[in-house]
Order: structure tokens, then C-alpha cells, then sequence
């Protein structure tokens, strides 16, 4: 965790420090939106990054009385439109999967190879502003490594991919890719890729957190059903 923006001048009071972390740590932030946070604790915790961004030993009274005062004004995250979202999610896992991520120049060779394939059972290929990234089956992966001139700026075999379908209303629903990736973060569990478009999210994650990933997803998908089946009809 650190400070990802400089301090303006005269910005140097422990308050704006505090500010400033909690603005850069998620879960932090929503732990104390929700009244959930031990303001001791939490002050323990980000006492050495206000020192550092001071250049002075500040008291833990002091970065606790801050973090009083931040809390009583955030709000929660309202997740009742992500858990609505969640409800009508299914989730599927594809094993073996290549992640290949080639300098844009190779988009040509890539979009001819991907339209030659036959019987793909899984191909996403994303394209940035100076790269573009293949994730498709290892079997396939060669076809690309074997046919592109270029090297691949990043390769990796034997990943997991995680697809989560969703109503098309996802796309217009703040903080549901913030919710998966706080829950999947809070266990620890790295993403190596992440893609959204339209009713798909794909998650690549490393083989061995598979298990732990797919039963958080699957927990809180079926939560969010579980809160919907426990519903009062409206009259």
C-alpha cells in the first residue's frame, strides 16, 4: 500500500495523509464507510506511510481521531445493483490457457491466425494502446507462437480462466468489476488478466488458486441469490 499522489504544498497535515491512503487502499476505505474498521488497529496499520509521506513521526491519537473524522463521512458501497447483476451470473472454468501479449505491430498476423482456427474451445484476444494479448487453449497457443514473426512481449501456459456471463445490464452497473476483484484480492488470489465486454468477464488466474477463486465467485453469486429468495414481494 502506498500514496500513488504527491502532496500539494501545504497539504502536510496528518488529516490529508490519511486522506490520501485510505483514497489508495479499497478495502480499507469501505471497512470504514461501513463502520466495520478498528480505528486503533487501522491506525497501527498506515502509521509507517503517514510518517513517510510527513517526514515526521506522527502520533497513532492523532492518525485515529483522522480516521474518525474521514469515516463519518464516506458512504458505503451500494452493492443491491452488483448482487442483482451477481443473481443472473452463471460461472465456467477453462483449464490450460495461454496468455501470449505481442507489440501491436503483430495485430495483423494475430487477427489471420485467429480466423484460421478451427474448433477453439477458448480464444479472447484484447488489444491495447501498444499491445495486444491472445488468451486461447495451450493447444492452440503453438499455432500463434509458431506463425507470428515477433517474439511475445509476455507468455505464460497452463492458466486458468474464469468466465462469469452476465445480464448485458452489466455494462452499465458501477463497481461490479470492484467487487470481484476486492473479494478475489482480499484471499490473496492475483489476477494475472482481466477482460469485460458486454456479458463477459474472464478473469486468468494461476492453476493453483483455481479452487479458491471458483468457490468465492461461486459463494458470492449464490449469496446474492439467496438475499433475492429471501425477498419480501412488494404489494
Amino acid at each position: 500500500m502506498r500514496v500513488l499522489q504527491a502532496l500539494e504544498p501545504g497539504e502536510s497535515s496528518v488529516s490529508r495523509v490519511v486522506e490520501k491512503i485510505v483514497e489508495n487502499n479499497p478495502v480499507l476505505k469501505e471497512c470504514l464507510a461501513s463502520g466495520l474498521a478498528n480505528y486503533s488497529r487501522a491506525a497501527r496499520a498506515i502509521k509507517r506511510f503517514v510518517d513517510e509521506e510527513l517526514r515526521e513521526d506522527a502520533s497513532i491519537e492523532s492518525i485515529k481521531v483522522a480516521l474518525i473524522r474521514l469515516a463519518r463521512r464516506l458512504s458505503p458501497m451500494n452493492v443491491s445493483n452488483v448482487e442483482r447483476i451477481l443473481r443472473e451470473t452463471s460461472i465456467e472454468v477453462k483449464t490450460k490457457v495461454s496468455v501470449l501479449t505481442y507489440d501491436l505491430i503483430a495485430l495483423r498476423e494475430i487477427v489471420r491466425i485467429a480466423g484460421s482456427l478451427q474448433g477453439t474451445r477458448f480464444l479472447s484476444i484484447v488489444t491495447g494502446i501498444t499491445s495486444i494479448t491472445v488468451m486461447v487453449g495451450d493447444e492452440q497457443a503453438k499455432t500463434f507462437l509458431d506463425n507470428i514473426g515477433s517474439k511475445p512481449l509476455f507468455q505464460q501456459s497452463g492458466l486458468t480462466a474464469i468466465l462469469l456471463v452476465s445480464p448485458v445490464e452489466n455494462i452499465y452497473t458501477p463497481g461490479l468489476i470492484a467487487y470481484i476483484t476486492t473479494i478475489l484480492a482480499q484471499s490473496s488470489i492475483n489476477i494475472i488478466q482481466i477482460t469485460s465486454s458486454y456479458s463477459e468477464t474472464i478473469i486468468v488466474i494461476s492453476p493453483e488458486d483455481t479452487m479458491k477463486a471458483f468457490s468465492i465467485l461461486s459463494e458470492a453469486i449464490a449469496r446474492a441469490r439467496g438475499k433475492s429468495a429471501g425477498e419480501t414481494p412488494q404489494s
